[in-house]
């Protein structure tokens, strides 16, 4: 996601020149590492990518997807893991396209919401409720409830 993401000015589909050790600055690892990255990300179907031959020959790099794509992918893969803080600064970063940035910060609100409760359910609430205990509307990234006895906040049920 780095790479692309640094390399966003470059066009879909469209060859680059690149050496080694410009990917090397760009992803902040060593030559050797770059070579394994690239050969996974052209695995995957990400990139297109030929290494020079010889010294001091530039690499031919074609990226498979745009920006927007793995941007959007990447925050999905986020969200699912529950790297909450992680998704939004990617989404903070300058020269991220605004309808992408609008559509990813809708999907992380959702993802941070509460869950939707029909009326039905609520209805009756409390007659089921053990007497002296409140439902209380609190998650935690863990999704877990958490439900506080009425008659003192510091106990927990």
């Amino acid at each position: 996601m780095e790479l692309r993401y640094r390399l966003r000015n470059v066009a879909n589909h469209c060859s680059i020149y690149v050496s080694l050790d410009e990917l090397a600055s760009i992803l902040y690892c060593s030559t050797r590492n770059v070579k394994r990255i690239l050969s996974n990300m052209q695995e995957d179907g990400l990139i297109y990518w030929k290494p020079g031959g010889g010294r001091g020959h530039r690499s031919k790099l074609l990226f498979r997807c745009s920006l927007e794509e793995a941007l959007t992918t990447h925050i999905d893969a986020l969200l699912h893991r529950g790297a909450f803080k992680e998704a939004i600064r990617w989404l903070k970063r300058e020269g991220i396209p605004a309808r992408v940035r609008e559509r990813c910060y809708r999907e992380v609100l959702a993802a941070l919401s509460f869950p939707r409760i029909h009326v039905r359910e609520v209805e009756g609430l409390d007659r089921t409720w053990p007497s002296g205990i409140a439902p209380a509307m609190v998650s935690t990234n863990t999704g877990r409830w958490l439900f506080v006895d009425g008659r003192d906040g510091d106990n927990r049920k």
